[in-house]
């Protein structure tokens, strides 16, 4: 739940967006720490040298391949496509970029970032990358997903991998990064359901796709399942499973929606919230604050990468993040390939591999009770060991 890093067994379970074809092999690592942001549909490029911040502002605008002095395999590199909400988007692209920082820093690899903004379309950004030498390309987010697949059968000396969703058609070059979200956003409706004083919690999304879909249903059930076991009557708003309606943003920028919608839930009764929207979720915690803050009984739920770590000044409003563990699953992706064994196939990250969680209550961690706290705890061992069923696609 908090983060210690496991190595994982080998993981081989098709699912997700998208149908595979044929899954291969194995897809042994480690996993732990944090993600979600998606692209946009426009893009251009525009690379960056290393920073030892992922979040960073200089990392953001530099441009350039980053190589590390201490090198002990420079003549690697590395290389992501992100979306146009850039590395400081507190969410995937920070993480992933995090990860890029660790390889270079640990392995004496080089790194590089191209970036999506304008007309120039993500497949020449990948042919770039091709061009520019890189051994090992990602594509962090589902928009990338065809590029991904295009590249990795026109350039099999290449090792290609796309994070937060499957391949359409696999190659041997080529693996997927999935996250199980449902069971870690279980534990933060359980968690929601539990701190609640008013009886209602909120949820809502950036865009209506499968992923964000995914974390909503995850809280809803978990709250439902608080009812059950507390025989209580606590109420889920912003997202409905069975009919597949509920709150969205509409974009992956757009704070100010997030704010507005966040307004929305409070006015319906809700006190907490959890925005499934990336770095939207400012816009939660600027509603919650408004309404009192964590001294009344307002808390945020954030998503993804540890809202305490990628966004500090924060900290005091968020009650936990709800992880998708990005980091470290890229990381031993970029060692194994480094090091000549690519780990093709599909890594499905869970609450069993660590490859989903929840953060750390932090500033919260004498707020939240301490017999709650032993309850999620106890439901988390539940749900990975497949004895709680949690609702997935």
């Amino acid at each position: 739940m908090n983060g210690n890093r496991s190595v994982l067994p080998n993981l081989l379970r098709p699912r997700y967006r998208r149908p595979l074809a044929a899954v291969g092999a194995t897809f042994a690592v480690a996993a732990v720490v944090a993600a979600c942001g998606s692209p946009s549909s426009s893009s251009s490029s525009s690379s960056s040298s290393s920073s030892s911040s992922p979040s960073s502002s200089a990392a953001a605008t530099s441009s350039g391949s980053a190589s590390s002095s201490s090198a002990s395999d420079s003549s690697f590199t590395a290389c992501i496509l992100i979306s146009n909400e850039g590395l400081d988007d507190h969410s995937f692209n920070q993480a992933a970029w995090a990860a890029e920082n660790e390889a270079k820093s640990n392995l004496g690899i080089s790194i590089k970032y191209l970036e999506e903004s304008g007309s120039i379309s993500d497949m020449t950004l990948g042919e770039q990358e091709v061009t520019d030498g890189c051994k090992l390309i990602t594509g962090v987010g589902f928009d990338f997903e065809t590029t991904i697949d295009t590249l990795a059968k026109e350039d099999p000396s290449v090792k290609f991998a796309i994070i937060d969703d499957t391949l359409t058609t696999p190659e041997s070059n080529a693996t997927s990064l999935t996250y199980e979200t449902n069971q870690a956003s279980f534990l933060g409706g359980y968690l929601a359901a539990g701190m609640s004083k008013t009886g209602t919690v909120g949820v809502y999304g950036n865009e209506a796709i499968a992923p964000v879909e995914l974390y909503m249903t995850g809280y809803v059930d978990g709250v439902e399942y608080y009812d059950k076991v507390h025989k209580a009557s606590v109420k889920a708003i912003g997202w409905n499973p069975s009919s597949s309606t509920g709150q969205f943003v509409g974009s992956f920028t757009d704070v100010n929606k997030g704010k507005q919608i966040s307004e929305a839930e409070i006015q319906q009764g809700a006190d907490i919230i959890f925005g499934v929207a990336g770095d939207i979720d400012q816009g939660t915690v600027e509603a919650m604050n408004a309404a009192g803050g964590a001294a009344k009984g307002y808390y945020t739920e954030w998503v993804d990468s540890d809202g305490c770590a990628s966004d500090p000044s924060d900290c005091d409003e968020l009650l936990t993040t709800v992880q998708k563990n990005i980091q470290p699953s890229l990381y031993d992706v970029i060692k194994e390939t480094a090091s000549g064994s690519f780990p093709k196939g599909v890594y499905y990250g869970t609450l069993d591999n660590d490859g989903v969680g929840l953060a750390p209550y932090h500033d919260f961690a004498k707020t939240v009770p301490s017999a709650l706290q032993s309850e999620i705890t106890a439901l988390e061992k539940q749900v990975a060991a497949g004895t709680v069923k949690v609702t997935s696609y």
